[in-house]
Formats: structure tokens, sequence, C-alpha cells
């Protein structure tokens, strides 16, 4: 049964099963023949009758009184059931009062003297709907289940009959031994939720609550939760669990001393640290929760349960239990796995007073960055309750474990961005998930990025020393698809703000992506610009790619970067790749960024390789054109195409099309369309245009050599 059906009645719903609908019905009060069934009004006053009738039983035999009692029910539910369950009855508190008295007899009656196994099937019995006969548990039951949805006093009167620890010594009963029949009546369904509610409305009232301590009951119930969970009714399951819930939200002090002076928390963890090896991950992980539901829900009123937890060595029992996930399942969603993370989130929360850390921020950073020494906002205060999630984060391979506990992290910084100044300054997690991320499935290493990329675009911060160590991974597997996300994240961060440009440099990234994409290079020279042929995965290719990015992005705005890439001696390497579509236009990127240093070099690369191309590289011709077009728009470029001959390389281009736009075309041409054609005569003109235009030093050179 599912906790909301449960509870509607608390809710200010429509009790459930108050309708006839799928309800089995209670016996009929008697009415006069042939006339039609009386309206809400008049069926009040007949009760209002029919109790002083009963009322004047008070000195007769108890049998008598019960009789009188129970003929008065039928005629109350109908009376309810037909006013829409508005109450006009002056003798309510009476009425409840002698009916719950009268409930809670019949379950001692039931129960007296009874081992535990018979005692259930008795109270079973006794609450179960019969049919036409013997029904008067059951309307009892439904009886009291409406007197307790009324108001505080009526339910005040409930709770003074003893009813309320009768009914969670019944719960107990239900849950612990199990009927055999597998299947279920929906009259018991109807019993269950009516049983249910009638808790939960006595959870409601300060007077109900006290009532469930006065005995050992709720402890029973409580340690029954943790201890015989794989021999208990799963009919019973998630309505005993609701009404814990109840208890744990509407705790007060005396609840709190009660749990505490009946070791329910500490019982409960032993119990759980025996089980938590041999039950379902979920089995345990449900009733884990349960218990620092309660703990959670004292702690605005008391700390006592949460020192038991403590003290109980509640943080293993979190971690063995959250490591019980590390193992492949069908399933991405466990609704009790997330429970249990957010309430270890929540544990991060408690403590006395707020961490103490150093101000250990590296300079230079961003502008903008202010690291704040005051608390605002919720701040982590309890590091072992973090450490259970750094360890699973350790320990666990299971990616959806893994990222649940980064996600968790995440959830700590939008709290408060101190917070990760105060873990990273205690326990270096980020720093130590850098080490260990690699062994982590390809989700685990996504998010793990992202987490770091948060720390820039977000908390405007440059964690340096985190930085360093994804470039020590880099370094030292250069190979591997972590390093590949690594450098994706890398790439996103040095486009953030021109200061990366530096820190990288100066940390020695640029000059190690330098000396792997040599190594690519002389590999790709070897195979004569067949990569594919020579089995070269796309992965591979697709690191070399965000190489070129990376060092693009560190070249823009950094005349510095643009001259270590050229003390390297990269620029005969760069132009290996431009043979390369996938590398093409990174490389390309690279040479214009030269270009600021020495355009005479970048012009006599891009002539030399539009004049030493065949014609089947019609693209290649087009790449570089464009390229050589946007480097014309600077006065340099212009004066630097000049001396490298630019104007001679592209007239001899223009006249090496001699015969492709012919009909047909020239043999040479015939593979190449004429619209491919006349794309690359326009570009080649626009080139020459760009080179003359608003530059008369060109235009004279251009006049005086016949050109």
């Amino acid at each position: 049964m599912e906790a909301e059906e449960v509870s509607r009645a608390e809710d200010g719903a429509e009790y459930p099963g108050s309708k006839n609908e799928g309800e089995p019905d209670v016996a009929q009060p008697d009415f006069p023949h042939g006339g039609q069934s009386p309206g809400p009004t008049a069926l009040w006053e007949m009760l209002e009758r029919k109790f002083l009738e009963y009322q004047k039983l008070a000195h007769g035999s108890p049998v008598e009184r019960q009789q009188s009692l129970l003929d008065l029910l039928p005629l109350f539910l109908k009376a309810w059931e037909n006013s829409v369950g508005i109450i006009c009855f002056p003798s309510l508190q009476r009425l409840a009062e002698d009916t719950s008295n009268q409930l809670a007899q019949e379950i001692q009656k039931a129960l007296v003297g009874k081992p535990a196994e018979q005692a259930r099937e008795a109270a079973g019995q006794l609450l179960r709907w019969k049919g036409d006969v013997h029904q008067d548990g059951y309307l009892l039951l439904k009886s009291v289940f409406v007197l307790t949805g009324t108001n505080s006093e009526t339910l005040g009167r409930v709770a003074e009959s003893g009813l309320p620890a009768l009914l969670l010594q019944c719960l107990y009963l239900f849950f612990v031994f199990p009927l055999e029949k597998d299947e279920f009546l929906e009259s018991d369904l109807q019993v269950q939720r009516m049983f249910v509610q009638m808790l939960l409305n006595i959870c409601c009232e300060s007077q109900g609550l006290e009532k469930l301590l006065s005995g050992n009951e709720l402890q029973s119930l409580v340690i029954a939760t943790t201890c015989l969970r794989e021999h208990s009714c799963c009919f019973w399951k998630e309505p005993t669990f609701c009404v814990l819930r109840a208890i744990s939200k509407a705790q007060n002090l005396g609840i709190i001393q009660y749990l505490q002076a009946m070791d329910c928390i500490k019982l409960s963890l032993q119990n759980l640290s025996k089980l938590a090896d041999s039950l379902p991950a979920p089995e345990v992980s449900e009733a884990v929760n349960l218990i620092l539901g309660f703990v959670k829900d004292s702690y605005p009123v008391s700390s006592a349960l949460f020192l038991e937890f403590e003290n109980g060595e509640g943080y293993s029992l979190l971690l063995k239990v959250l490591l019980r996930y590390d193992r492949p399942t069908k399933s991405e969603v466990d609704p009790h796995l997330e429970e249990l993370l957010d309430l270890v989130v929540w544990l991060t929360t408690c403590g006395r007073s707020e961490l103490k850390v150093f101000d250990s921020v590296t300079y230079p950073q961003l502008e903008g960055f202010k690291f704040h020494h005051e608390a605002s906002g919720v701040t982590v205060k309890n590091l072992q309750a973090f450490q259970v999630l750094q360890n699973v984060f350790h320990k666990a391979s299971n990616p959806i474990l893994c990222t649940k506990v980064l996600a968790a992290i995440r959830t700590m910084w939008a709290w408060n961005a101190r917070n990760f100044f105060l873990l990273e300054w205690t326990l270096q997690p980020i720093s130590q998930f850098v080490e260990i991320v690699p062994l982590k499935a390809a989700p685990v290493q996504k998010q793990f990025f992202q987490l770091l990329e948060a720390l820039v675009f977000e908390l405007h911060y440059v964690p340096h020393e985190i930085l360093r160590k994804v470039q020590c991974l880099i370094k030292e597997s250069p190979e591997s698809p972590c390093s590949l996300v690594a450098l994706q994240s890398v790439l996103k961060i040095v486009g953030r703000d021109l200061l990366f440009t530096d820190i990288f440099r100066d940390s020695g990234l640029l000059g190690l992506l330098l000396a792997q994409l040599r190594k690519r290079a002389k590999i790709l020279r070897k195979s004569g610009n067949k990569e594919s042929m020579l089995g070269v995965q796309d992965t591979e290719r697709e690191l070399t790619c965000v190489m070129l990015r990376t060092v693009v992005t560190l070249l823009k705005g950094s005349v510095r970067n643009a001259v270590v890439l050229k003390d390297h001696g990269m620029v005969p390497f760069i132009k290996i790749f431009l043979d390369d579509d996938w590398y093409r236009g990174a490389s390309l990127s690279i040479l214009e960024q030269l270009s600021v240093i020495n355009a005479e070099e970048y012009m006599s690369i891009i002539v030399g390789a539009l004049c030493s191309s065949t014609q089947g590289e019609l693209q290649l011709k087009l790449d570089l054109l464009q390229s050589l077009l946007r480097i014309l728009e600077t006065p340099k470029g212009r004066a630097a195409f000049r001396v490298s001959s630019g104007f001679n390389g592209l007239l001899s281009l223009l006249s090496d099309l001699e015969g492709s736009l012919q009909e047909p075309p020239l043999q040479t041409w015939a593979m190449v369309s004429p619209s491919q054609t006349l794309d690359l005569v326009l570009h080649t003109l626009c080139a020459l245009s760009a080179a003359l235009h608003l530059d008369p030093v060109n235009g004279d050179f251009f006049k005086r050599n016949g050109l």
C-alpha cells in the first residue's frame, strides 16, 4: 500500500474507504418499512435519541451496555456517510470515549495470555470483515477510525482509552508475524487503511503521541524494522514504515527521551550492522533511512539521537550500506539510495560550530573572485559525514553510485561556495579524486570534470593545485580516454579568461601539448597522411584535434605563447596537419596566430601549399584561401602577401584552372563539378581583391609588374 493512500485523511482529503465503493457494508440501522431513508439531520436526531437511551443503561449489565453501543454504531456511520463526513452530534466526545474503550477491551481480550503468533491471529480475526455475522470488531474499528478524524478533543478521548498503545502492539504483531496466505481481499486492504489512518491521526496530537510511549511497543516496532526484515509481512511493511515516519515527523522531547532511554538507535544500528552484508541493498538502506529519519527529525529539538548515532558507529554503517550498491544493476533509480545520500548530505551540516580553516588561496585569481570568511548559507560542519561520501567515491566502481556522490558534492557547493574551500583545505576530496578518476567509468569522468569547470565558471576560482594534478594525469597517460575528457575540460577553462594562457604556459602544459603534437605529426608523415589505413581510432584522432584546439586557444591574445610555439620548432609539424581534414581547421588557426609575430612565414606556408596542392585537393585549396582572406584583412598581412610572392602564386593558381570550365571540361578536370571550380575561382579572385583593397603599395606593385 502506498504511503499517499494511507495519509489522505491526514491531509484533509476524503478518508480512504469512506465511500461504499469497494468497501464492506456494516450492519444497517432499522428504519420504518415503506418510507424513504431519513436525511442527515433526521439521522443525527435519531442517533441522539438512541444515545440518550443507551446512557440510561449506566447501571445495566456490561453485556447490555456493550450490545446497546454496538446497535448505535451502524446509525452513527450511516449519518456520517450521508452528511459527507460532517458530524452534527452533541454527545460526540462521550461516544468516542465509550467506543474507543470498547475497542480497547476487545483487543486486550484478543491478545491477553496468548503466544505472539496466536495473538496476531486473534487480533486479525477481531478486526477483519466477516460478512453478515460477528462484525463487532470491524464495526468498532470503523467507528473509531471516523472519530479520530474529527477534532482534537475527540482524539483526546480516544487516546485516554489506552487504544494508541494497543494499536501499536497490533501493528507490531501484524508486521512481525506474517500470515501464510499470499492474496489479500479488498476488505483486508480497507481494514488496513482504516487501522493505519487511525494511528496517523493519533500521531497528529501530542496527547495521542504521549499514549504511544506508555509501554515498550514503540521500541519493539522500531527494532523489528531493523532485525526481522527477512521474515516480516510484506503486506504490512509499508504501513509500518508510514506510521513510524509519522511518529518521527511529529517528534517532541518526550519521544526523543523515550527513544534514548530504550536504546532504540543503538540497538537498531547494531542490528543493521550485522545484516548489512546479507540483505539486499534496498532493504538495508530503507531501514537505515528510517533510523536516520528519527535522528534528522529530532535534531532541531535535541542533538541526543544524533550523538547516539555517532557513538554507535553510524558512519561505518553508512559506508558499508552505500558500498552495497557498488555492483552492476539494471535500474538507474533506487529511491532508497537517493534518500540515503540525501540524509548523508544532511549529516554534513550537523555540528556545534563552524569549521575553521586558514586562507590558502593561491594567486593569481580571476577578476571578481573573493573568498568570504563569514558563514553565509548552509555550511559543512561534519567532516566525518563527508568522509563517508569521499570513501564511497574512492572505493566504488559503480558509475551510478559515483556520479551521485559527485552530485552531492555539487549540491554542497550550491548551498555555499565556501563549502568547497572548507572541504578542500581539510580533506582535499577533489585533489584526491583527480588521481583515481582514470579508473572510473566514462560518465563519472565526464561529471567529475564538469565539477572542475564549475569551480572556474561558477565560483570564479582558479584551483592551481588541482589543475597541476590534471596536467600530470594528461602527461602520464596521454593516450587514455580519461586524458581526452580532461583535455576537453581544460579547453573550456582556457577559453574562460586570458589569465589561463599564462597559467598553462608557466605550468608546462603548452610545452607538453607541443611535444605530443610533434610526436603525432611524425607518425602522420610516415603514414603518408593515411591514418585510417593504419587503424587509427576515432578517439585518438579526437584527442589530437582537442590538443590542436587547446593550443589554438592558448595562442589567442598571447604573443609569448606564439613565441614558445615557434621556439619549439613546431611550424614544420603544424604544416603536416594541414593535409588532413580532421586537423586542418585548428592547424590553420595556429598558423594564423603565428602570423602576428611573423606574417611572412605564414604567407610562405599558405602560398606554397596552394601552389603545391594537386587538382584533386580542391577542399584544401578552398580552406587555405579562406584562411588567407582572414589575414589579408590586416595591413601587416597584405604587406607579407606581396613580399612572399602571393600575387604570382594566386595567378599561377588561376592559370592552372585553364580548361576546367570548358564544355566538356578537359580530361584533368573531368571529376570536378563546374560549381566547385567556380567556387575556387571566386575565392582566388576575392583573395587578390583583398590584397589590393585600400593598399596603395600593393596596387602599385600589381601595376608595375604587369600582373
